[in-house]
């Protein structure tokens, strides 16, 4: 067992999704950590596709969450990465949490879990929509009076354990969501993001390449760790050519399938012109960092502002 470990938290009917990105993850070299997927209940057949050294972990789910708001897309489900975390800090020093639509494209993976925190307890990447936009603003945090700030996405969150312990991470998240249900705007990333306000380490996009029409013949071009299919067009569910043809054949292999058939990529001029408009906004965003380990620190006030706490932090 290493004291590093990267999860993926879903319900039985994505568990073989989880399953396809635990197997590359397995192939990393120089591998530090444990490949986790948890899940309510492990007791069915469908964890068969789920690689022989990849962990599979039931959670309990809380009352509270089930009761969240959701809507059609977003089930309850994805609040489940809260419970997942909570129970794997008991056991890790960093937890890795990885959303289910993730590609791994690069190798190395391993060095993220060296960073230093710098005493804050979550690292994760800047929202695609503030990423051309900084100042763009966020919703969740207007409705709340507070002022705009920047704004990660979750679907890769680097975890420090001691530090979500030390400060009741999950039972003030928890407390929040009971407080300002119409704050959740986007689910489990806005309690994330509200609970963090102004207190978590930007990384560089590379670790959370979020795909979408308007940069994902960028990241071609660029060498990111993980490419998320954010949005409803997944690698399983889109043959009609606005993904490259490897993401789906590297799928449909790992399930000895054949991949689907995609029609020819839609390279019209308004693809084009999203991603050339782009191309200098992301050289510019990208310029912010060094190297892929470089980070950016945004503190200020306190860890869980609606609480109305005056918990210390550590000073930029």
């Amino acid at each position: 067992m290493f004291r590093n470990c990267i999860t993926l938290v879903c319900n039985i009917g994505y568990i073989d999704k989880a399953a396809f990105v635990a197997h590359q993850l397995l192939a990393q070299t120089d591998r530090n950590f444990d490949v986790v997927i948890c899940t309510d209940d492990i007791s069915t057949d469908q964890s068969r596709n789920v690689p022989k050294d990849a962990i599979l972990r039931q959670i309990d789910i809380e009352e509270t969450i089930v009761n969240l708001p959701q809507n059609e897309r977003l089930k309850h489900y994805t609040y489940w990465r809260l419970p997942a975390i909570q129970s794997l800090s008991d056991d890790y020093d960093r937890i890795l949490y990885l959303d289910t639509d993730i590609f791994v494209v690069g190798d190395g993976i391993s060095a993220l879990f060296d960073i230093d925190m710098q005493g804050l307890g979550i690292a994760a990447v800047r929202d695609i929509h503030q990423r051309h936009r900084p100042n763009r603003k966020v919703q969740e945090f207007a409705t709340l009076g507070m002022l705009n700030a920047p704004y990660f996405n979750a679907g890769v969150l680097l975890i420090d354990a001691a530090m979500w312990r030390k400060t009741s991470a999950f039972d003030y998240i928890l407390k929040l969501a009971k407080q300002s249900p119409d704050a959740l705007l986007c689910h489990d990333q806005s309690l994330l993001n509200i609970h963090f306000y102004q207190n978590w380490l930007e990384l560089s996009p590379l670790w959370n390449w979020q795909n979408s029409s308007r940069v994902n013949l960028i990241g071609e071009f660029l060498s990111p760790y993980f490419v998320h299919f954010v949005g409803a067009t997944k690698p399983w569910n889109s043959p009609d050519g606005s993904l490259p043809l490897k993401y789906h054949s590297d799928f449909a292999r790992y399930f000895d399938q054949s991949p689907p058939p995609t029609q020819r990529p839609k390279l019209h001029a308004k693809f084009l012109l999203k991603n050339f408009w782009y191309f200098r906004r992301t050289q510019k965003y990208l310029a912010r960092f060094s190297d892929p380990l470089s980070t950016v620190k945004h503190v200020k006030g306190n860890i869980s502002p609606m609480m109305g706490e005056n918990r210390e932090v550590n000073s930029p």
